[in-house]
């Protein structure tokens, strides 16, 4: 989108242009950071759903709910399909699917009350619940960490948290901590490893859904409190604290709803001013730039205003906000690269931000990038953002996946994303992406990377409306625009069939919601019937031609 100093020159342009021929219009340097590509490269796929995504040098680990892996392309139960419990990985630059394969499982137990859709009946009011639901490397990437609802891993007793070495991939042996109820979260540092979710004790000492073990796995006497499920903890030991996000309302007895900070030596509360919007948010996921700021993405299981459901950046040593993009939609996700916000969602409604409106022009956007510091401000009241308050800017990367299988009880599409400089990976419960069918994962290259696919102009693209003026012989021309997925910006060149080079361009901001209206008068054009057509072109070369128009005589 625009920034606001940005916005009024384009104000001034208006929407239609009009007029003889004009020399191609020159688009303002524009400073915004640079996303990766949006066109979805070949990844493997799962039979399930995909929570948790961790790059760790030039492999991707994912966790989730699955039973089955295969290639890009393969239909489900089609060539190239492999066993694969819950967790996987594949290689960052090529896609392949690797042999590593964990049994990753649980014991069955019996229950006349089903626990929920992550978990397997069995039989008769029998279940097994074994999903993983994150997957986080040590910060020296030798090792990942997994958290989930499993008590066993290759036939061994690993109780809900587990370690692997990133060398051999093999199970860290003295690594065994016994977590009494689910891991939703975990956070690493050389010397601990911070736990959150819905957990009441960790090796019989008792532990309100936030604990810490040492990387040997010996529980650590760090022991906040919180009154609800912990979704989301981040250490970050340079400023000795641990952000933690998720459906609380309290931390350590003191109201701190939905993400606040502890000390991560003592586990105390710690100053923070940050607070939400209402008593219904649950922060969903955490990370940072590494330079003083955290971002995090939220959804509120109510639904009344105001509500947070977009992402929000703050000060991690006090809690201050940096922004807040004010836009609808649940966020399950976010990963920090590059100076942009990459998120998994079902954006929609971001006045704030003058994007995404309900009017038809798109239904849910499930991946979007942001940039990471505040562009502008609201220009009106929405929902928890006042007018004047920060955001930060919409970045011109459109691709999409659907909700996922007709049967999922959420049909959220998109779960999980990371990121570094030169590729994005996303996880979920999608099953096609770009309109193509893919299950469960997908990945995308920055430009520098030779096999990026790049997603440019869109169709329908459609044909030029073309008449000529009987008293003149001038022929005026107009053509609807489209948009690009990864572009803002699309050159378009009006085409008259017969000629080599354009008799006009111009270049105008277009998006799924702001597609422009454009004109042009040929006073050069040469009796008899003639014919157009339009090129749209993007900034990568990426092009579509329109049908052709015709003036008839």
């Amino acid at each position: 989108m625009l920034s606001r100093s940005r916005r009024i020159g384009a104000a001034l342009v208006g929407s239609t242009l009009l007029g003889a021929l004009m020399a191609p219009t020159a688009g303002a340097a524009d400073s915004r950071p640079e996303t990766v590509t949006a066109g979805a490269l070949p990844t493997p796929q799962t039979d399930g759903i995909v929570l948790s995504v961790e790059i760790v040098g030039n492999t991707v680990y994912a966790g989730g709910h699955f039973d089955k892996a295969r290639p890009a392309g393969a239909p489900a139960g089609g060539a190239g399909e492999v066993p694969r419990d819950n967790l996987m990985a594949f290689d960052l630059r090529t896609g392949e699917l690797l042999p590593w394969s964990p049994s990753v499982t649980a014991t069955e137990f019996e229950s006349s009350t089903d626990p929920g859709p992550l978990c397997d009946s069995v039989g008769t009011d029998r279940w097994r619940c074994d999903t993983v639901f994150d997957v986080t490397a040590g910060p020296a990437g030798d090792r990942i960490y997994v958290g989930g609802d499993f008590d066993r891993i290759d036939g061994r007793w690993r109780s809900r948290v587990a370690a692997f070495g990133t060398a051999e991939r093999a199970l860290v042996s003295d690594f065994d901590p016994r977590v009494r109820g689910r891991v939703r979260a975990l956070s690493a540092t050389a010397e601990s490893v911070y736990l959150g979710g819905a957990f009441d004790g960790v090796d019989g000492a008792d532990r309100s859904r936030l604990a810490a073990v040492s990387s040997t796995g010996e529980l650590l006497p760090w022991a906040p409190t919180a009154d609800a499920t912990v979704h989301s903890v981040l250490a970050v030991p340079q400023r000795s604290r641990v952000l933690v996000g998720g459906a609380f309302d309290r931390v350590n007895g003191q109201r701190r709803a939905a993400l606040s900070a502890v000390d991560s030596a003592s586990g105390e509360n710690v100053s923070w001013q940050w607070q939400a919007p209402s008593t219904d948010d649950v922060v969903t996921d955490i990370d940072t730039d590494g330079r003083g700021t955290a971002y995090f993405g939220s959804y509120n299981w109510e639904g009344f205003n105001p509500r947070f459901e977009g992402r929000g950046a703050v000060r991690i040593d006090s809690g201050s906000t940096v922004w807040m993009d004010g836009c609808y939609g649940d966020t399950q996700s976010v990963a920090v690269a590059a100076g942009v916000v990459y998120a998994a969602s079902h954006t929609h409604a971001c006045a704030a931000l003058e994007a995404i409106p309900e009017d038809g022009s798109i239904d849910y956007q499930r991946l979007t990038a942001e940039t990471t510091e505040a562009t502008g401000t609201s220009p009106r009241d929405v929902n928890h953002v006042g007018e004047g308050d920060p955001v930060p800017e919409l970045l011109p990367w459109l691709p999409n996946t659907n909700g996922g299988p007709q049967e999922s009880p959420w049909k959220n599409g998109t779960w999980a994303v990371d990121a570094n400089s030169e590729y994005v990976v996303v996880g979920g419960e999608f099953t096609t992406v770009n309109g193509e069918p893919q299950q469960s994962l997908t990945r995308f290259a920055a430009r520098s990377v030779p096999e990026a696919v790049h997603n440019g102009p869109q169709v329908p693209f459609r044909a030029p409306q073309v008449q000529r003026d009987r008293a003149t012989g001038e022929v005026s021309i107009e053509w609807r625009g489209t948009w690009d997925a990864q572009n803002s910006s699309i050159r378009y060149e009006v085409i008259r069939v017969g000629r080599s080079e354009p008799v006009h361009a111009v270049t105008r901001e277009s998006w799924p919601w702001q597609i422009p209206t454009m004109r042009f008068t040929d006073t050069q054009a040469p009796a008899g019937d003639t014919e157009y057509w339009i090129r749209a072109v993007d900034s990568d070369g990426a092009s579509i031609g329109s049908p052709r128009g015709s003036t008839g005589w």
